[in-house]
């Protein structure tokens, strides 16, 4: 009687066990970014954002790109493109 019951748990676990495997892993559909944000976003007037590269080790570092919306054709436009770090290390290039 024992050795039946036994059997009866093993198979139960057993079917348990096949179900989890069989069973169909959800699907995730948003893309596939790195878990690290290296840039930020930043509005500079009604219609122009720059996004500003501040991930140190990438070889866009202190790299800050301006785009403009264009109403006409409801997208971005990139109108320059710039380094803050140069900036800061020959400052003597800028006629500010």
């Amino acid at each position: 009687m024992q050795e039946k019951s036994k059997l009866t748990i093993m198979i139960g676990i057993l079917i348990c066990l096949i179900i989890i495997a069989l069973k169909p892993v959800p699907q995730n559909n948003a893309p596939d970014f790195p878990s690290y944000v290296s840039e930020s976003v930043v509005q500079l007037a009604e219609n122009r954002i720059a996004i500003v590269e501040t991930e140190t080790n990438s070889g866009l570092s202190g790299e800050v790109i301006v785009l403009e919306f264009n109403e006409d054709r409801k997208t971005f436009e990139p109108i320059g493109r710039y380094n803050y770090l140069d900036f800061f290390k020959n400052p003597e290039k800028y006629n500010f």
